[in-house]
This record gives structure tokens, sequence and C-alpha cells, in this order.
């Protein structure tokens, strides 16, 4: 079965995101297999570094090498909502699981940078890692709507 992994540090602050990421989850239900994956991670007291490799050990507990590993990063890839529905599309028809990896304050190890297949933007902007996962459910719910020819999207 076809399946997408998210994972991002928590733990999450924001009731309204909560509320929205189990909203956008239930709607793309019906598309695909969506695991959402928030571990606690104590990083206080800890530099940049020491919390980057802290964040990294943590969500690496969580990879598979079968997984197909996109990162979210501002300077990463931007794609249109039609170019990114084909490419999940596209990435799906060939691979099992698809994983999203979204840093925290401090952003993402330059290992798994290294590591990932594709490093995408959701924006230009400077986002909150939560609300990059509120985009990120909505960006992926919209994909699976233009795929499958629901209405949703309007150009």
């Amino acid at each position: 079965m076809k399946k997408i992994k998210i994972l991002a540090p928590g733990p999450l602050k924001f009731n309204f995101i909560r509320d929205g990421l189990e909203y956008y989850k239930n709607k793309i239900s019906p598309f695909i297999s969506l695991e959402l994956i928030i571990p606690k991670i104590k990083t206080s007291g800890l530099n940049k570094e020491q919390k980057l490799i802290k964040e990294e050990k943590v969500l690496r507990k969580y990879l598979s090498p079968k997984d197909y590993l996109i990162i979210l990063d501002e300077r990463g890839k931007m794609l249109k909502s039609i170019e990114l529905a084909r490419h999940l599309e596209k990435i799906l028809e060939i691979h099992d699981s698809l994983c999203f990896i979204i840093g925290g304050p401090e952003g993402i190890s330059k290992n798994l940078k290294n590591e990932a297949q594709e490093i995408l933007s959701l924006s230009s902007l400077t986002l909150n890692h939560e609300i990059a996962l509120l985009m990120l459910l909505e960006a992926i719910y919209r994909s699976f709507t233009i795929i499958k020819k629901f209405p949703y999207h309007r150009e």
C-alpha cells in the first residue's frame, strides 16, 4: 500500500495547528495512507549544532531505506500546485513510501539534506515549522484532488 509519512520535531504548541492537521488528515485519508510523526524532542540548553544533531538522531528512527525522502526548506525548489500534484503522482508510481521532513526552528541537518532525494520549498518565506506542517498537509490534499479530478483546486 502506498503511503506518505511526514516527520517534524515536536511537541506541537498551537491547538489551531493540531485541529488543522486533524482536519487535513481526515480529508487526505480517502486518497492515501498518511502517517504524521511528531516526536517530542527536548533541545533546551543546546546550541544550534547540537539541536540539529539531536533532531536528526530522533527523526532518523522513523526513516526507512525504502522512503523517497523530501526535505522541506525555504531554499528548496518551489512547485506550483499542479506541478506538485504531477510530481507526487510520478514518485508514488515508483515508490511505495514517500517521506517529507520539516525541520524545527534551526532547520535541518546537512546530513539529512545530503541524503534526501529532493529539497522542496513551500514558500520563499521563513515559516514556523508548525505552520509549514499545516501548509504541507493542505498542499498534499490539494495535490490528490488534482490527481483524482476532485473539485477543489481552481486555476
